[in-house]
C-alpha cells in the first residue's frame, strides 16, 4: 500500500487501463492528431494518442512540431458534453412534433489535461445545476482519466487560476509520464481504485517521490506567469470606466473565436431551421458575447460597442462568474490567447487592469 496514494508502472499499464475502459463498454474520447491539430476524438486504441509531437502555442499562433510533450488543441470536453449544435425537436410536414430521445451513454475522457478537468467541474455548476438533460445524462456515467502536465505551454496559466498543471480533485484516475519508462498513477474515486487494481503497479518509493515533487514544482513555476490578488472580482469592478478596455479592443475583430474555444463559455441561441420537405427543426447552437448580434434585442442594442463586449467577457470570467457560481469562469487553459487571430493576451489584460486599479487607488 502506498502512503502517498501514488503508484508507478510501465507505460504498457496505460494501454491496459485504456483497454479496460473499452472492455467495460466505454466510448473513450481523448486527444488525437487530426489535420495537423490536436482534437478530441473517439479513440480506438492507446496508439491513437499523439506521439512524438509538441504543440507550440503563442498569442495567435499554433503549430505541431516534433517533440515530446503536447497540451491541447481548440477542442475541450465542452464540445462533447455541450455540443455546438443540438436538435431540441423536429416538426414534421404534417405538424407532428418529434423530440429526439436522449440516449444514455458511457463515455470516458482519456488523457485530458487538468485545465479541461477543471472546466468540467465548472460546467457541473452551470449546465449541471441548471439541469441540462443532455449534459447530465452524459455526466452520469462518465469516467475521467487526466494526464498531468510536466511542460505547460506558452499560453498556459493554469497555476495562476488554481486548476493545474497537476490535478488535485474531480478525476477518477490521474497519471504522469515521469520518465519514458515510468508512469505515476493516482486514484481519485472508488472507480479509479477499481481500475488501478487491475494494473501491475508498485507504490512510489522515496527516490521517485522526490523526483515527482520536483517535477510538480517546475511545472507550477512555468504555469504561473501572474499572481492574482485577493478580492480580484471586487477590484476588477472598480475599472468599469477604464480606458484600458477601449485600447485593448482596438485590436479585437469581434470574431468570437475566444468564445468558441473557451471550455466554459455557455451562451447559446435557439434557431428554427426550415427544410425543403416542409419539416423544420429547432436547434440550440453556441453563441458568443463578442458577436454583434448577441446583444441585439427587439427595439435596440444594449452593447453595440466592441470594447464594451470585450469588457463584459473579461469581467464575466474573472468577476461576475464568482458571484454567480462561486468560482472563476477561466481555467487558465490559454486557448483564447492561442486562437485569437490578432493575439490578444488575457494575461496582459489582467496585468494592465490591475495596474490601473493600483494607479488610481
Amino acid at each position: 500500500m502506498s502512503v502517498t496514494g501514488l503508484y508507478h508502472g510501465k507505460p504498457t499499464e496505460l494501454a491496459k487501463l485504456f483497454n479496460t475502459l473499452k472492455d467495460r463498454g466505454y466510448k473513450v474520447i481523448g486527444p488525437k492528431v487530426v489535420d495537423g491539430v490536436i482534437r478530441l476524438e473517439e479513440l480506438s486504441s492507446i496508439d491513437d494518442l499523439p506521439r512524438n509531437v509538441e504543440d507550440l502555442q503563442e498569442p495567435g499562433r499554433y503549430r505541431l512540431v516534433k517533440g515530446k510533450n503536447y497540451r491541447h488543441g481548440p477542442d475541450s470536453p465542452k464540445r462533447i458534453l455541450y455540443p455546438p449544435r443540438l436538435t431540441l425537436f423536429k416538426v414534421t410536414p404534417d405538424w407532428k412534433i418529434e423530440v429526439p430521445e436522449l440516449e444514455e451513454k458511457k463515455i470516458a475522457f482519456f488523457a485530458i489535461k487538468p485545465c479541461d478537468l477543471a472546466a468540467i467541474m465548472v460546467m457541473d455548476l452551470v449546465q449541471g445545476s441548471l439541469e441540462d438533460p443532455y449534459y447530465n445524462l452524459l455526466r452520469k456515467n462518465m469516467i475521467i482519466v487526466v494526464e498531468n502536465c510536466l511542460e505547460p505551454g506558452g499560453t498556459c496559466f493554469c497555476a495562476t487560476m488554481g486548476t493545474g498543471p497537476f490535478a488535485s480533485k474531480g478525476f477518477d484516475v490521474a497519471f504522469t509520464r515521469l520518465r519514458d519508462d515510468v508512469v505515476v498513477f493516482e486514484a481519485g474515486s472508488n472507480i479509479g481504485v477499481e481500475l488501478l487494481d487491475e494494473l501491475e503497479l508498485e507504490p512510489l518509493d522515496h527516490e521517485l517521490y522526490e523526483e515527482y515533487v520536483k517535477a510538480i514544482e517546475r511545472a507550477y513555476e512555468k504555469a504561473k506567469p501572474i499572481e492574482l490578488p485577493d478580492k480580484l472580482p471586487e477590484l476588477l469592478e472598480l475599472t468599469l470606466d477604464s480606458e484600458i478596455y477601449r485600447k485593448i479592443a482596438e485590436k479585437c475583430l469581434g470574431c468570437a473565436n475566444c468564445n468558441m474555444v473557451c471550455p466554459t463559455c455557455f451562451c447559446f441561441d435557439v434557431i428554427d431551421i426550415p427544410h425543403y420537405d416542409g419539416s423544420a427543426e429547432r436547434v440550440r447552437v453556441w453563441d458568443g458575447c463578442f458577436s454583434y448580434n448577441y446583444a441585439a434585442v427587439a427595439g435596440g442594442h444594449y452593447r453595440p460597442d466592441l470594447w464594451a463586449r470585450y469588457r463584459h467577457w473579461f469581467l464575466h470570467k474573472f468577476s461576475y462568474w464568482v458571484k454567480q457560481f462561486g468560482t472563476f469562469g477561466c481555467v487558465g487553459c490559454g486557448r483564447c490567447i492561442t486562437w485569437c487571430p490578432v493575439g490578444i493576451d488575457v494575461r496582459d489584460t489582467i496585468r494592465k487592469v490591475l495596474e490601473e486599479v493600483r494607479k488610481h487607488g
